[in-house]
Formats: structure tokens, C-alpha cells, sequence
């Protein structure tokens, strides 16, 4: 007579789950894009620094053949540069506390667990809840901000759909 347990082994039936290809390709996306606007939020005080004094120098220069609108779309993009220079440091913490969670969630989701769904989408919402309540509606102006937030969007609803196969 055979051992039962050697026989469910022989099966299969003790394996792991798989990861499914989707989910694979998700949280390999979101660990890299993560890691790179980590970092990206990291150089902000540089890079805004940077864009500001571009923009400056421009608009004393007389703009150089640019017309009267987009001399005024730069003074606007200058006001919104100050604005986020003046709220930088609580900016990149929300913004690094985000990204943390986002990649923190991808790492579990790898290895099947659910919880690392809920904490990818508070990675999502906290640094969107947190970045509308220092700079109110002014940072929702922008094409770059409306496309992140699409591609924010399509991630969760993707992941929506692979949150079957979070087994642990």
C-alpha cells in the first residue's frame, strides 16, 4: 500500500501556485517605474530649481520671438514652480511614502499575497489625496498630471483583475 502523502506529492497537488504572466509583467512594471520615480522624487529640489531659473531667464530676455500667450502660459508655469518649491520637502515625503508603499505592494503581490494589494493602492491614493491638500487644485493643470493619474488608474484596475489569484 502506497503513502497517501507520497502520492499527493507525485501529483502535484502540494505545489505552489504560479504566478500568472499578467501579474508577473504588472509588478515588474510598477517595481521599475517605482525605483525610477523614487529616484526622480529624490532630484525634485534640483530639478525644479533648474526649470525655474530656465523660465526666469526667458521671461527677462523677452522671450526670444515667443507670443504674448505663451509668455503668459510661462508666467503661469513660473507661479506653479514657486508654488512647488515652497512645499517641496512635505511634497517628496507624501510622494516617497507613495512610491514606498507601490513598490512594497508589488514585492508581496510577486509572491501571491493579498494584503500587497491594498497596500499598492494606498501607495496610489496617499500621495494623491496627500498632494492635493499642500497644493490644492493648482498641480491638475497639466497634461503630464492627467496622463500620470490615467496610468495610475489603469494599473489599479489591471491589478483589480489579478487580485484572483493572491492566494495567501
Amino acid at each position: 500500500m502506497q503513502d497517501n502523502a507520497t502520492s499527493q506529492l507525485d501529483t502535484g497537488e502540494f505545489d505552489a501556485p504560479q504566478r500568472p504572466q499578467m501579474l508577473n509583467i504588472l509588478t515588474i512594471l510598477t517595481i521599475v517605474g517605482s525605483s525610477i520615480f523614487l529616484l526622480l522624487s529624490l532630484i525634485s529640489p534640483w530639478t525644479t530649481r533648474f526649470s525655474k531659473n530656465m523660465i526666469t531667464k526667458q521671461l527677462e530676455s523677452g522671450g526670444n520671438n515667443l507670443t504674448e500667450a505663451k509668455m503668459a502660459k510661462m508666467r503661469e508655469g513660473l507661479t506653479k514652480l514657486d508654488l512647488l518649491q515652497q512645499n517641496i520637502v512635505p511634497l517628496m515625503i507624501v510622494s516617497v511614502i507613495g512610491l514606498g508603499l507601490c513598490l512594497f505592494g508589488a514585492i508581496m503581490m510577486r509572491k501571491l499575497k493579498k494584503d500587497g494589494f491594498w497596500i499598492y493602492l494606498a501607495g496610489q491614493i496617499i500621495p494623491l489625496a496627500g498632494s492635493f491638500f499642500i497644493m490644492g487644485s493648482a498641480q491638475f493643470t497639466d497634461i503630464g498630471t492627467v496622463v500620470g493619474l490615467a496610468i495610475s488608474l489603469l494599473f489599479v484596475v489591471l491589478y483589480t483583475t489579478q487580485r484572483k489569484y493572491l492566494v495567501y
